[in-house]
């Protein structure tokens, strides 16, 4: 699949450009607009690339980032998490702080870990995750999961999803290599939670009312050695000496699992489309996408490269971050047109 257009850890002068992208939305210029974890910034770039200017810096005062942990493009606005700070600011596309707010009153009075919003600011989020840091091995326990309404202050529980897997090791817990991990996503009208641990995603109505599933297709989910191989390869990816003696001691307490979670992302696209990646394999360069109709209907399936984390999925478009999981080197790419 050829880019359309990639931006590269450094420019053609050799300058860096791109720190650590942990988020990439497309503005309506056609340009892309960048949270940057590793420059401390927000990064904006023209149609075709070019680096045109930086908003932020290290730092805890208003306007700064300490750690930026995710980006959030809910319709003209940008939301940005500073996990040191815990705090939340609100940027228009220009760059303008339009608002700041605590991770608690952002989440409706409590800490979320994964969130997602539609462009009618309307939000759902999962609590982070629990373990026992005192046992031994593979465990998972069940998470909370809520919408909120950022202007109208409004709250509601939906049912709890399975948490991310975790393996303990008696002083504390590291994710488990091919783990399970819930997923989050929402358009105008709905909002889809899934636990990956099967092909079905949960679908509520934007009140909270139950509004049925949407299930994948049955695939070969076995589980091979290859795959542990390439699991274990990122899990210890830039890791030092000590560090990767750890990680391998916790492995050593974790049985593998015998099948591949079902999924591994979802995210609702510009025409309330639901696109669900299924979880990708060993060997393969790339993975497909589930797309399904707003009624639900299974309507297309989309070949994208496996390393490619998609933010974005617009009329004509997809927005994203391509990691290497080799050297762990990236760039973030609109990879080609989409046709659904």
């Amino acid at each position: 699949m050829t880019p359309l257009l990639e931006i590269t850890d450094d420019d053609p002068d050799g300058d860096v450009v791109l720190g650590n992208a942990v988020h990439v939305t497309r503005r309506p210029d056609g340009g892309l607009l960048v949270s940057d974890q590793g420059l401390h910034s927000l990064r904006w770039f023209s149609s075709d690339g070019r680096f045109q200017r930086a908003v932020g810096r290290k730092g805890s005062g208003p306007g700064e980032f300490e750690f930026i942990r995710q980006g959030l493009r809910c319709g003209d606005s940008l939301f940005v998490e500073d996990i040191v700070t815990r705090r939340v600011t609100v940027h228009s596309l220009d760059g303008a702080i339009t608002r700041t707010m605590s991770t608690r009153e952002f989440a409706g009075s409590a800490e979320a870990f994964r969130s997602a919003c539609n462009a009618e600011g309307v939000f759902v989020h999962h609590a982070w995750g629990r373990f026992d840091p005192t046992g031994r091995g593979r465990q998972r326990t069940p998470l909370s999961v809520w919408i909120t309404w950022a202007e109208r202050g409004l709250r509601v529980a939906l049912e709890d999803v399975d948490g991310p897997e975790h393996v303990g090791f008696g002083t504390g817990a590291a994710r488990a290599l091919l783990g399970r991990t819930p997923q989050l996503a929402i358009g105008r009208r709905h909002v889809y939670v899934g636990a990956a641990d099967s092909g079905v995603v949960q679908v509520y109505a934007l009140d909270g009312t139950p509004a049925g599933t949407r299930r994948l297709p049955e695939s070969d989910r076995r589980v091979t050695a290859a795959d542990l191989e390439r699991a274990k390869r990122i899990d210890s990816l830039g890791q030092d000496a000590t560090t990767q003696k750890a990680t391998r001691r916790v492995w050593e307490l974790d049985t593998p699992p015998s099948m591949l979670p079902a999924y591994d992302a979802i995210i609702v696209d510009m025409d309330e489309h639901l696109w669900v990646r299924r979880y990708p394999t060993a060997g393969k360069d790339s993975t497909p996408w589930i797309v399904f109709n707003p009624d639900g209907v299974h309507v297309a399936t989309v070949v994208m490269p496996a390393d490619l984390t998609v933010h974005e999925v617009g009329p004509d478009y997809i927005s994203g971050i391509v990691r290497n999981p080799d050297s762990g080197r990236h760039s973030v790419r609109i990879p080609a047109q989409t046709d659904h």
